[in-house]
C-alpha cells in the first residue's frame, strides 16, 4: 500500500483576506502606494469599490468625484512627453525582460503614461461605454446626461480632458485622443462617447415647468443653468468634430449655428495653409489663407460648411419672403372678396 500523500498547508490560510472598504480607504492607499504595480492595481479595481461611508466622521465621496481623480490621472495617457518632470533626469527603471528575452527598461515619465493609460482604459470601460446607446425612453437618456457627463461638476472636467491645444509645431491638436486615424477599441470608445455627446448638446431643450409644480424656481435655475453650460460648450464641440473630420453630424442642424459656432468655423478655416510661390526659402513655402475661398481651395471642411451656411441662410431668407408675400396676397384677395361681394 502507497503511503499517503500529505497536501502542503496552503499559505493563503494563514493570511487575513478582505477587500477594500470603501472609496475612502481606496484613496488612503492610493496615497501611500509607492510602487508601480501597487498604483497599478489600485486603479484596476478603483471602480469595484463602494463610496459608501465606512464609519462615522467618514468623508463623503460620490460618482462624480471618483471621475474627476480617474480624469486627472489619466490626463497625458497618449503622450509621455507630457508627462516629463525636470526632477526626473535620465533616470530608468529593469522592468525585466519580455518573452523574447529582451530586457525591458523604462523611463519614470513612461511608467507614469502606464498609469495614465490604465486610467483612461477604466474610464472607458466604467464611464464612456455606457452613454453609447441612447434608452428606448428619450426623457430617461436625457435625464441620465444631465445627472452626470454634464453636470456643473464633471463637464468641464470633460472639457478640459479633451480641450484644443497649439502644438509645438504648429497645428491644433485636440488633448487625450491620438491623431492616428485607426485607434485602439478604448479610444474609439471615447471618440463615439464625444459625438453622442454633441448630439445631446444640440438636443438639449428646457425642461417644462407647469405654474403648480412644488419645485418650479428651483428648475427654472436648473434650465438658465443648463443652458449656460449648453451653449457655451457648442464652439468646444464644433471644434472636436472638425478635428474629428466628422463636421457632417451638425449638417442637420445648420440652422442652429449661433454666431459663436460660425466664428469657430472661420478660425479653424483660417488655419488652413496655401502654397507659395513667391517665397524661395523651404520654411516659407507655405503661408496661411487670407480668405474664406483660399480655405475652400485648399479643401478647408471648415470652409465649405461655412459657404454652406451662406447658402442655406441665403436660400431660407429668399423662401421664407416668398411664403410672407403669399399668405399676404391670399390675404389680400381674402380681403377683395368680401369688398366686392357688398
Amino acid at each position: 500500500m502507497s503511503e499517503s500523500i500529505v497536501a502542503p498547508y496552503h499559505t493563503l490560510l494563514s493570511r487575513d483576506i478582505r477587500p477594500i472598504r470603501n472609496w475612502c480607504e481606496w484613496l488612503q492607499r492610493w496615497q501611500a502606494a509607492e510602487s508601480f504595480e501597487e498604483m497599478l492595481g489600485l486603479l484596476h479595481c478603483g471602480f469595484n469599490v463602494s463610496l459608501e461611508r465606512g464609519e462615522y466622521g467618514e468623508k463623503e465621496h460620490n460618482q462624480i468625484g471618483r471621475l474627476t481623480f480617474y480624469f486627472t490621472i489619466a490626463a497625458g495617457w497618449e503622450d509621455y512627453i507630457l508627462l516629463r518632470s525636470p526632477a526626473d533626469g535620465n533616470r530608468s527603471y529593469d522592468l525585466g525582460r519580455d518573452a523574447s528575452g529582451n530586457r525591458v527598461t523604462k523611463t519614470t515619465s513612461e511608467l507614469r503614461q502606464q498609469l495614465a493609460r490604465k486610467a483612461f482604459d477604466i474610464l472607458c470601460l466604467n464611464f464612456f461605454k455606457n452613454y453609447l446607446e441612447e434608452d428606448r425612453d428619450r426623457e430617461n437618456w436625457m435625464w441620465k446626461w444631465v445627472a452626470i457627463a454634464v453636470s456643473e461638476q464633471l463637464f468641464p472636467v470633460i472639457q478640459s480632458f479633451f480641450r484644443a491645444e497649439k502644438r509645438q509645431y504648429g497645428g491644433i491638436s485636440i488633448r487625450n485622443l491620438s491623431r492616428s486615424r485607426k485607434k485602439s477599441h478604448g479610444e474609439q470608445t471615447a471618440v463615439d462617447f464625444l459625438f453622442n455627446l454633441a448630439n445631446f448638446i444640440w438636443d438639449w431643450r428646457e425642461q417644462e415647468i407647469r405654474s403648480y409644480y412644488s419645485r418650479k424656481e428651483e428648475l427654472e435655475r436648473e434650465n438658465v443653468s443648463m443652458r449656460a453650460r449648453v451653449d457655451a460648450a457648442k464652439p468646444w464641440i464644433v471644434e472636436l468634430l472638425s478635428w474629428l473630420d466628422n463636421l457632417n453630424l451638425l449638417r442637420k442642424r445648420i440652422s442652429e449655428l449661433d454666431e459663436t459656432c460660425l466664428a469657430k468655423l472661420k478660425e479653424i478655416a483660417m488655419r488652413a495653409e496655401i502654397d507659395n510661390p513667391s517665397s524661395t526659402e523651404f520654411c516659407n513655402r507655405k503661408r496661411l489663407v487670407v480668405s474664406l475661398d483660399e480655405a475652400c481651395y485648399v479643401g478647408s471642411k471648415a470652409a465649405w460648411f461655412l459657404k454652406e451656411h451662406e447658402l442655406w441662410l441665403r436660400e431660407h431668407t429668399r423662401l421664407e419672403a416668398i411664403r410672407k408675400a403669399e399668405e399676404r396676397k391670399r390675404g389680400a384677395e381674402r380681403e377683395l372678396q368680401k369688398l366686392t361681394a357688398k
